[in-house]
């Protein structure tokens, strides 16, 4: 697609509000060997319009429908020839050095093997109801993906103070927020199974939330490691984020805040992800921590969530698609099938 040495490519669905003040935090980056490609799923908030009047250089790929954030994503993927490919949301502000220094640090022959990068995102709290009016805080949003003994994902120092994270570590993954993947990594992460779309790097199945979870736990499987370095900044728009600390009264108070196609996707594909990727042995041995985790969680829906029930409808209608997914994984994964539990805390 082109010959730059990076490709940043941001799914836009009715983003406009957003999408200057990131565009801009963009193209003044210190590093300049980028092109930007926008993956539009059908908005109907000028945002097209606005791109081709105000930045003819970007490339524009324009769906008639909203085919969500995996499937907007593996377009790109499979068009793009960069060495390297970030994905930012549109309500992302990067600091001017962002690229540069996650490129530097990708580019070290010592971090070959790694296949994903990030840095610190904090959070950006907006006055207004765009970007203009903005304030950076020092509230830390993510600084990577990190697994719980419960089997939950959450984000690496969310929602503590910038100074809880000050060290370069490896991580199990990052937020599909802001993100920047080796292109060899994504294509030794796509699957083949019988039946599978072309190019499915990110599950195709997942439309929404979780798929970033899902990639970081099969680059794990097929031996690529994650990066995180807290001195690469940005900034994210997000109200609430997972954490390590957070006890189940603040986790059924976040769900109160998300809507209610968030908190149905979010649910079911938590499922799909352990159906998929997780080994029977892991699953044996923390059984009890998964098991008491889901319950509490469960009751929780059923008596004040109920419109999400149907996701576990979802899910067995998924389960045979989910084990020719899973036989694929397992079949061409690289590491031992105890090599996660380094991962497990």
């Amino acid at each position: 697609m082109n010959n730059k040495k990076v490709t940043i490519q941001i799914v836009t669905w009715n983003s406009l509000r957003y999408l200057p003040e990131c565009l801009n935090s963009i193209f003044v980056q210190t590093f300049r060997d980028f092109h930007v490609l926008i993956i539009d799923n059908n908005s109907c908030d000028g945002t097209v319009q606005f791109l081709r009047t105000n930045y003819p250089d970007i490339s524009i790929i324009q769906n008639n429908k909203n085919l969500g954030f995996p499937k907007g994503n593996n377009q790109g993927i499979r068009l793009v020839n960069s060495p390297y490919l970030v994905l930012c949301n549109p309500d992302i502000i990067l600091e001017p050095t962002w690229l540069e220094k996650v490129v530097e640090l990708a580019d070290l022959p010592e971090n070959y093997k790694y296949g994903s990068f990030g840095g610190k995102l904090l959070k950006l709290k907006v006055i207004g109801g765009d970007l203009n009016e903005v304030e950076k805080t020092e509230i830390i949003d993510s600084c990577g993906l990190k697994l719980l003994r419960n089997h939950q994902v959450v984000e690496l120092g969310g929602g503590e103070d910038t100074r809880a994270v000050l060290t370069k570590q490896d991580v199990f993954g990052h937020s599909g927020a802001l993100v920047m993947y080796r292109k060899e990594a994504l294509h030794d992460c796509i699957m083949k199974y019988n039946g599978a779309p072309d190019g499915e790097c990110f599950d195709e199945d997942f439309f929404l939330y979780k798929e970033d979870v899902d990639l970081a736990w099969r680059m794990q499987l097929m031996g690529w490691k994650s990066l995180m370095d807290p001195s690469i900044i940005a900034y994210h728009v997000r109200s609430t984020s997972g954490s390590e600390n957070q006890k189940m009264k603040e986790i059924l108070s976040n769900r109160k805040t998300q809507s209610k196609q968030a908190k149905f996707y979010s649910y079911r594909n938590h499922f799909l992800i352990l159906i998929k990727n997780e080994s029977f042995p892991n699953l044996l041995k923390y059984f009890l921590p998964i098991f008491w985790y889901e319950l509490k969680k469960f009751c929780y829906i059923l008596f004040f969530e109920a419109e999400s029930l149907g996701s576990i409808r979802q899910v067995f209608s998924l389960w045979s698609k989910m084990q020719k997914k899973r036989k694929f994984i397992f079949s061409t994964m690289k590491v031992d099938v105890n090599y996660l539990r380094r991962w497990i805390n």
